[in-house]
């Protein structure tokens, strides 16, 4: 279960790491807010419009290669930016982040089921869930500190060599998972699933949770150091929000 947890701590800390320190790049990017708000879209856009891509394919062929495909294109895409060492290329390197989270995210939230009996999934996700949460919340602060002591490059770095990691681990340590006997399924059906009410409303709220989300993500530390504050520092603030936020939550 670790490799799983591991992927699902990875996806969480590439969306907010890197989201909360892109205004940390001169130029453009730290003057024209539109500029930085496609760079916070492509990363999740990426994910709406692929996970259930990545999630048929994985019905078909099985969890483990698209979860381990997933992360190899993770850490190349964070390796491209690291090569080419240039700010205008941080639209296709979050792009391909974005699509191998779509891979390997829902690939082992997949895994993590099967792997435990039905009596056990409430905890084995709520376990899943403790790891990834601890991504988005310590993203923004280890983001943060390693943009300050190397730059964002270094974390991108970093980012190829988790995901490279967490790629070997899950191929030593996660069992082949064959896919499970499914019925068939045609166009017309999927789309009369996407269009029914039961479907649009919670997945219109999430998607307003997450977009108000990545939107505080992204610009409250640009905000802050428009306000005189240093870049890492505003960006320590989100975790500290964002444990507040839990605090409240158990009064």
């Amino acid at each position: 279960m670790w490799p799983l947890y591991a992927a699902g701590f990875t996806t969480a800390f590439g969306a907010h790491g890197i989201a909360a320190n892109l205004g940390s790049q001169t130029g453009d990017l730290r003057g024209s807010l539109l500029y930085l708000g496609v760079l916070l879209a492509l990363y999740d856009g990426a994910e709406v419009v692929l996970k259930p891509v990545f999630g048929t394919i994985a019905d078909r062929v099985g969890a483990r290669p698209v979860m381990v495909g997933g992360l190899v294109t993770f850490a190349a895409a964070s390796a491209v930016f690291v090569v080419v060492h240039d700010p205008s290329w941080l639209w296709l390197a979050r792009l391909g982040q974005g699509a191998g989270a779509a891979a390997f995210s829902p690939a082992a939230s997949a895994l993590v089921a099967r792997m435990h009996p039905k009596a056990k999934q409430g905890r084995a996700f709520g376990s899943y869930g403790f790891y990834k949460s601890i991504g988005y919340t310590l993203g923004p602060l280890l983001g943060g500190a390693i943009v300050w002591v190397g730059g964002l490059s270094s974390l991108f770095a970093v980012m190829a060599v988790l995901a490279v990691t967490i790629a070997v681990w899950v191929v030593c340590a996660v069992p082949a998972v064959s896919p499970l006997p499914r019925a068939r399924q045609t166009l017309v059906d999927l789309a009369r699933r996407l269009s029914e009410g039961a479907f649009l409303r919670p997945t219109a709220a999430l998607a307003a949770a997450t977009a108000a989300l990545s939107v505080g993500v992204g610009f409250l530390p640009v905000s802050g150091a428009a306000a005189g504050r240093r870049l890492p520092e505003a960006g320590h603030e989100l975790p500290l929000a964002r444990c507040a936020g839990r605090v409240r939550g158990l009064r």
